[in-house]
């Protein structure tokens, strides 16, 4: 069911010929009072969001995706560089934000998880949650299910104030399939998500058999508070989705800005370490 916020940030995306047609349609009077007149303008276009259901979503959606061109590159800031920045290539997919001057930082607990991952279901809140170490053959928490894989999955919260003035999150390397996007009006967020890959011929110098590693993304963003939520790893999508639905995401109290970040881009990539 949409509620007024929901109405809110729709009817911010209707055009005003829309507006004209639904007035039209309901046959209002011509000439009326101009403050009558914004009711009416209010009331119309919350009928036509009614009337257009998920439709009128996508008027307004907080994230924009594209695949840059190949040689395109991202002036990264990177430390251990000489210059202190690196240029990344190969960028598979983009993601960039609308302008926030302010995020409200956020933290989240799983509210399910897969059987597997139980070792990871506890009561602490994080910014950050890594599955890496239930791959890790002889550790305490190794997962048979996962023995081939590098990271299950990975959760990081980011604020969208970083990534103005043309940052984004990146996909490097891999190649994004076919992107979805959708509303969950009953979180209040903005949902993207997709499957990646990238594959490998055979190398029998090194023994290596030719393979496909695929990765799964979900992200989460609310626009009005300005944060981000990325679900990645190699678990199945439906899994990843199934664990996005079920997230508990907190605000801290901390405000981010720009300036708070050396960095404006950030990775998609669910590595190691």
């Amino acid at each position: 069911m949409l509620d007024a916020y929901s109405l809110l940030r729709a009817m911010n995306g209707i055009r005003e010929e829309d507006i004209v047609m639904a007035d039209k349609h309901f046959d209002s009077p011509k000439h009326v009072r101009s403050r009558t007149k914004r009711m009416v303008t209010l009331a119309l276009a919350a009928a036509l969001i009614l009337a257009l259901g998920a439709g009128a979503w996508a008027l307004f959606f907080s994230m924009d995706h594209r695949v840059p061109e190949p040689e395109e590159s991202f002036r990264i800031h990177w430390e251990e560089s000489p210059s202190g920045y690196i240029e990344w290539k190969n960028v598979g997919l983009a993601v960039t934000f609308p302008e926030t001057e302010e995020s409200r930082a956020v933290e989240f607990r799983p509210g399910w998880l897969p059987e597997e991952m139980a070792s990871l279901q506890d009561d602490a809140w994080a910014s950050r949650l890594t599955a890496e170490r239930l791959c890790f053959e002889g550790g305490a928490d190794f997962v048979p299910a996962y023995d081939d894989m590098t990271q299950p999955m990975l959760i990081e919260s980011f604020a969208m104030s970083q990534f103005n003035q043309g940052g984004a999150l990146l996909l490097l390397d891999y190649t994004a399939g076919a992107v979805t996007e959708e509303t969950w009006v009953d979180r209040n967020v903005d949902v993207l998500y997709f499957s990646a890959s990238i594959h490998f011929d055979a190398n029998p110098e090194h023994d290596l058999p030719e393979r496909t590693l695929v990765q799964n993304y979900v992200l989460l963003s609310n626009p009005e508070a300005g944060w981000v939520v990325r679900i990645g790893g190699e678990l199945d999508l439906e899994t990843l989705l199934e664990v996005a639905r079920n997230l508990e995401i907190r605000e801290t109290g901390e405000i981010l800005r720009y300036e708070d970040f050396t960095d404006h881009f950030a990775l998609f990539n669910a590595g190691a370490g």
